[in-house]
């Protein structure tokens, strides 16, 4: 499934439920002190606790957590982008810095928590970043510079590197969503069926209503009204508001695939029109030069169109 201008506001309401948070944490960070977390104190951290230029990340979630009697910060990234952007480890420094300037402002500390940072990525490309601020630094010469490099390491959930049975087998509310993302058109049918059984089971009535609203949004771009459509829905219910959902996804792929043909088709005219132009200027004895500044076609273009002649 292609990715949607809406994915980025869609993604972080969903991520203002806690039990998404928890779900996101105990399936998809394989570490031990995620098992330790009081899920019932996970504190969303207010706007108004970090600077200004901070609170314009629309893309950023962070959330306090709580395990074993020490405190940690959850920093989330949902990169949404359709190309990988090579600086993110410098941005994740920038942002956990930002945060922790934050901190410093508030509380006066010899220490402070750690700040834990996840990337979320649901484009096509590949993830080719490195996760770590340090491997986008030269090693010097001298071994003795090497303790000066900065390190920090960023955890990335890359959704397409997600196997789509793997993500079936997690079996909750958003491994569906992360699934539904990697699904091409032609496959979302089959696959809305094994889905819809998952979100029936769900007992958070907060992420059906978290899960509804999602998927509303990657069609309407709108947040549906309080609505008891999946609370108390049967299996067969939630797939026909599936079905339903695709149904509307197809007219908008539709709709959007004949403009793109319609502008595609434009372009194609106006190549075709410079390339005549530019074998007519030829027959005027032009040189390749004077052909590719006279119809802003490359060097490469004029000499691909003369070979035709």
């Amino acid at each position: 499934m292609e990715n949607k201008k809406n994915s980025d506001a869609a993604y972080k309401l969903l991520f203002d439920y806690p039990g998404m948070i928890r779900q996101l944490l105990e399936n998809f960070i394989p570490m031990d002190w995620v098992k330790w977390i009081d899920y019932h104190k996970l504190e969303k951290v207010n706007a108004s606790f970090v600077r200004r230029n901070y609170r314009k990340k629309e893309s950023d979630v962070i959330y306090k957590l709580f395990f074993q009697g020490q405190t940690a910060y959850l920093y989330l990234l949902l990169e949404f982008q359709s190309s990988v952007d090579s600086t993110m480890p410098f941005r994740i420094q920038s942002y956990v810095n930002d945060f922790y300037e934050s901190m410093i402002k508030k509380e006066k500390k010899d220490r402070y928590p750690i700040v834990f940072p996840v990337v979320i990525y649901n484009g096509d490309k590949p993830w080719n970043v490195p996760d770590n601020v340090k491997d986008k630094i030269e090693i010097p010469n001298d071994p003795k510079l090497i303790p000066y490099i900065p390190s920090l390491k960023y955890f990335k959930i890359i959704i397409n590197e997600f196997k789509k049975d793997s993500l079936l087998k997690i079996r909750n509310t958003l491994s569906s969503i992360f699934l539904i993302e990697k699904l091409e058109e032609e496959e979302m049918e089959p696959y809305f069926k094994k889905i819809a059984e998952i979100i029936v089971q769900e007992i958070d009535p907060d992420l059906k209503k978290a899960f509804q609203n999602w998927l509303q949004r990657l069609v309407d771009d709108q947040v549906l009204p309080e609505s008891e459509v999946l609370l108390n829905s049967t299996q067969e219910e939630v797939y026909t508001m599936f079905t339903s959902t695709l149904k509307k996804m197809e007219k908008k792929w539709e709709k959007r695939g004949k403009l793109e043909g319609k502008l595609e088709g434009k372009l194609e005219g106006k190549l075709e029109g410079k390339i005549e132009i530019a074998k007519n200027f030829y027959r005027m004895g032009l040189s390749i030069e004077q052909i590719s500044q006279g119809t802003g076609l490359s060097i490469k273009q004029v000499n691909q169109a003369l070979s035709q002649e």
